[in-house]
């Protein structure tokens, strides 16, 4: 298999603006508005974070990393093929490419990002 890079980590938070200020401060990310909830920092350099605005943070619903990968539906054939579940099928990002996820052997969230 072709080396995979996560690209993409997506931390939930119940308020975005503390959170932006947090990780400016400690990482130096400059978070941008990327839809309705939702910051990302891009450093275009193939690495991505993103806060995703939620009620309370709890199990299941935690840090997400994406993997870049060159092909979602195949990814997602092996993880069913080998015990784990599709949680959202590829999915659009506008003017980005689209992304997946899938619920792993254990129940954790793992996601999958293919450039468009």
């Amino acid at each position: 298999m072709a080396e995979t890079l996560i690209g993409h980590v997506e931390i939930p938070t119940t308020d975005l603006e503390k959170a932006k200020n947090f990780y400016l401060k400690v990482f130096g990310w400059d978070f941008k508005p990327f839809g309705n909830g939702y910051l990302l920092f891009n450093n275009h350099k193939g690495v991505m974070v993103g806060l995703r605005l939620v009620e309370k943070v709890t199990t299941g619903d935690s840090t997400v990393f994406h993997v870049n990968i060159p092909d979602i539906n195949s990814i997602l054939e092996r993880v069913k093929e080998n015990g784990g579940s599709v949680k959202r099928n590829k999915t659009v990002i506008p003017a980005m490419g689209y992304y997946a996820l899938f619920r792993d052997i254990d129940g954790n969230t793992i996601g999958l990002f293919q450039k468009g």
